[in-house]
């Protein structure tokens, strides 16, 4: 509550224009504020101000207050801060009211306590005098700074408000005169409303009442009312004066929250006089220190090399500072702010440790990462030479995969490759129109399911290439015969990744090898018969020749001629029998014909 010394002038106004004694002292019970009417009562001057409650004592025994009831109270409100009390008592002054309470903040801490003060000699004498003096009230009731409401007590109806009331609540006195504060939904809570009616009933009057009302705009306000029943025309009336601490409430939230926002601060926070002083810190700066180096020296906060700090706060230079600092191995940050009113530098020290640690494994890891960036631009060289001869290497292989394709396209052959589980990976090649296929038709299903016709030798060569084994066997498929080679497929490592299988079409070589058999077959068996005729022919011409020289001497030179025509020409068939001889040896040597043949 130590923020309300300090308030704004609408709070000291507000409570200097009461004419109830106003005293505010902070949670412990130190005067903090009282107002003129409060100093008229008891004869107090400023003096008295920041000292305890229990130091007016002496004053009120000169006013035959009896000291041991305010004793008893002192006593009572320290057993249970927020004790609410209320009690009649005497002075010489007169009879007076006393009403205390707790001041809560917004989250219901206790900021302080209020007292009031009421004179009830005063409220009597103005309810007996209000009747004859209508002109002079009629003038203060106008001309008061504050909204002032007179409303029937019995019912609760305006019967009089001034200019500040309609112009603070929003309404005009058209929309107010007749009607109840219910009416108007002037209450936030009713429970307040009976409370202030059941008071003024009591006592004739209530002060510094804190409630919340509403307006014509129907924003909640915070108010401090105060009352006192009059009399007009022999019917008790309310008089009323709402006091909106609506903008004090916030004003000193703010300043409690900036208050404890420095307290609270985990950091330290300091303050320093032009002789490198510490002239006010927070708990922080202790509790950090100590934590530290286990002793409550603050001082190591503020190291050698402050002269030029030191000269701008003697000059009240507005300017402000950053350094480091070290303590116990820890960094710290310090923003210094250099006041030009109060001449004194503010201190705020941030740890800054693992930020500092963080940035030097930083710079070890960017040096790490710039040795490393040198090699990753050697390797990166390396790898783009390699890329080229690989791009190279990919155009020159394409050239040959291009080659290749074409030269299989166009031969007499089928070309399969299977991965290790004999699936159909590639399929191509000229003979697949042999079969009713396409190239790639089918990739994808199981080699036997493509090729169902085949013989197990087919399927039993692809095993055998996945087995690291090459093969060359004729198979069937399909009334057509082939020359497969088969052999598996590797990768880098060396490992088996699949087979490969080539199938060269030989049917119709087959069908020239067979019928090229058939004739070479047929020419032994008339090559036989030619020998056999040769010498069928010769023997008879023996006989012929013999014959006729024994039989027919005058036909025998005829005769002798003819045979050796004929003779002659069985030894050209002779001739012609041994180059055929030849012919057999060779086919006989090379092809396995005429093997009988001696």
């Amino acid at each position: 509550m130590v923020a309300l010394s300090h308030s704004c002038d609408l709070f000291l106004t507000g409570y200097e224009a009461l004419p109830n004694g106003i005293v505010i002292t902070d949670p412990n019970l130190l005067l903090l504020f009282f107002n003129q009417s409060f100093r008229e009562m008891f004869h107090l001057d400023d003096s008295y101000l920041n000292n305890h409650l229990i130091e007016l004592l002496p004053k009120f025994i000169d006013l035959n207050i009896e000291p041991e009831s305010f004793l008893e109270l002192v006593e009572r409100i320290k057993d249970n801060p927020h004790l609410e009390f209320s009690q009649k008592f005497s002075c010489l002054t007169g009879d007076k009211w006393l009403e205390t309470k707790s001041l809560l903040g917004k989250n219901d801490e206790i900021m302080g306590r209020i007292w009031i003060i009421s004179d009830i000699s005063k409220n009597i004498q103005t309810t007996a005098t209000l009747e004859d003096e209508e002109g002079l009230f009629k003038t203060i009731f106008n001309l008061a700074p504050e909204g002032i409401a007179i409303s029937d007590l019995t019912n609760g109806q305006f019967f009089e408000v001034n200019k500040q009331f309609t112009d603070h609540w929003g309404y005009t006195r058209d929309e107010v005169i007749g009607k109840s504060a219910i009416d108007l939904d002037f209450w936030v809570d009713l429970n307040q409303r009976q409370n202030i009616v059941d008071l003024m009933k009591k006592d004739g009057s209530f002060s510094m009442i804190p409630v919340k009302m509403r307006g014509k705009d129907k924003k909640v306000k915070d108010i401090l009312i105060s009352g006192v029943m009059i009399t007009i025309n022999h019917r008790p009336y309310m008089l009323t004066i709402p006091l909106d601490i609506t903008d004090i409430l916030a004003y000193e939230e703010k300043i409690w929250s900036l208050a404890s926002f420095i307290e609270l601060n985990p950091n330290p926070i300091f303050e320093m006089n032009g002789d490198g002083n510490i002239t006010f810190h927070n708990t922080a700066t202790t509790s950090v220190i100590r934590k530290l180096t286990n002793t409550a020296d603050i001082s190591l906060f503020i190291p050698g090399g402050l002269d030029e700090i030191l000269n701008a706060v003697k000059n009240g230079d507005e300017i402000s500072f950053h350094r480091e600092i070290t303590i116990s191995g820890r960094f710290f940050h310090e923003y210094i702010y250099i006041t030009k009113v109060y001449r004194t530098a503010r201190v705020y020290v941030t740890d800054i440790t693992e930020r500092k640690l963080a940035e030097q494994e930083l710079i070890r890891k960017n040096e790490e990462l710039g040795t490393a960036y040198e090699e990753i631009l050697s390797v990166e060289e390396e790898l783009r030479q390699n890329y080229d001869k690989l791009i190279i290497q990919e155009q020159t292989l394409f050239e040959n995969e291009k080659k290749l394709r074409m030269i299989v396209d166009h031969i007499p052959g089928i070309v399969v490759t299977t991965d290790t589980n004999m699936v159909v990976k590639s399929i191509y090649g000229e003979g697949l129109i042999n079969l009713g296929l396409s190239s790639n038709e089918r990739v994808g299903q199981k080699i036997g399911e493509v090729f169902h016709q085949a013989d197990n030798a087919f399927l039993e060569a692809y095993s055998q290439a996945l087995m690291g084994i090459v093969t060359t066997m004729e198979v069937s498929y399909k009334n057509r015969r082939y020359v497969l080679f088969t052999s598996p497929l590797r990768d880098v490592t060396d490992s088996i990744t699949g087979a490969i299988g080539v199938a060269i079409d030989i049917t119709n070589q087959k069908k020239m090898e067979e019928e090229r058999k058939r004739l070479l077959l047929q020419l032994e068996h008339n090559l036989v018969e030619l020998a056999l005729l040769n010498d069928k022919i010769r023997n008879p011409l023996t006989v012929i020749s013999s014959l006729v020289e024994m039989h027919a001497p005058e036909i025998e030179e005829s005769v002798i001629a003819c045979v050796q025509d004929i003779d002659n020409i069985i030894t050209n068939l002779d001739k012609r029998w041994a180059e055929s001889e030849k012919t057999m040896r060779f086919l006989q040597k090379h092809y396995g014909i005429g093997a009988h043949l001696t």
